[in-house]
């Protein structure tokens, strides 16, 4: 009988306590890509690997957008490769904490102030919208350079 109540007991606490903690949302920068000879969304083969970061942040995969995280510093860098081509992006932002409610707990927010990229096949960055939410939508437009061979 003992064994029953605090079994019984374990079930209450632990369904309790899964009913109570969400997740925090999270602000993304999101990213599209533009052919800057056409300003044409393109989809090349995208791997991202955050520099300072332990691990891929997104694997090689054909995108015309893709989403990425930020650091609570000041500064978010980033290598990033295109089809073959290998560019490097430094993301200059700030950032405030903000209070989400008692079960999520709180969540940053970021106000993009500069970009920083090398030009090997990335020709131009655009902020298209530098206050960085939990409502996912395009940050920056990156215009690559075309593939040579007629590629994207």
């Amino acid at each position: 009988m003992k064994r029953f109540v605090y079994f019984f007991s374990f079930l209450i606490l632990t369904s309790a306590c899964k009913e109570v903690y969400e997740a925090p949302p999270q602000a993304f920068i999101q990213v599209s890509l533009l052919n800057s000879s056409t300003e044409l969304a393109i989809s090349p083969t995208v791997t991202v690997r955050g520099i300072g970061l332990d691990s891929i942040w997104i694997k090689p995969t054909s995108e015309s957008s893709f989403l990425l995280p930020l650091s609570t510093k000041d500064t978010t860098r980033f290598q990033m490769k295109f089809d073959s081509v290998t560019d490097t992006l430094t993301i200059v932002h700030g950032t405030t904490q903000k209070y989400a409610s008692m079960e999520t707990g709180f969540y940053y927010e970021y106000k993009l102030r500069a970009l920083q990229y090398t030009h090997h096949r990335i020709n131009l960055l655009q902020i298209s919208d530098s206050l960085v939410t939990i409502n996912w939508h395009e940050n920056i437009k990156f215009y690559l350079r075309p593939l040579s061979a007629g590629g994207n």
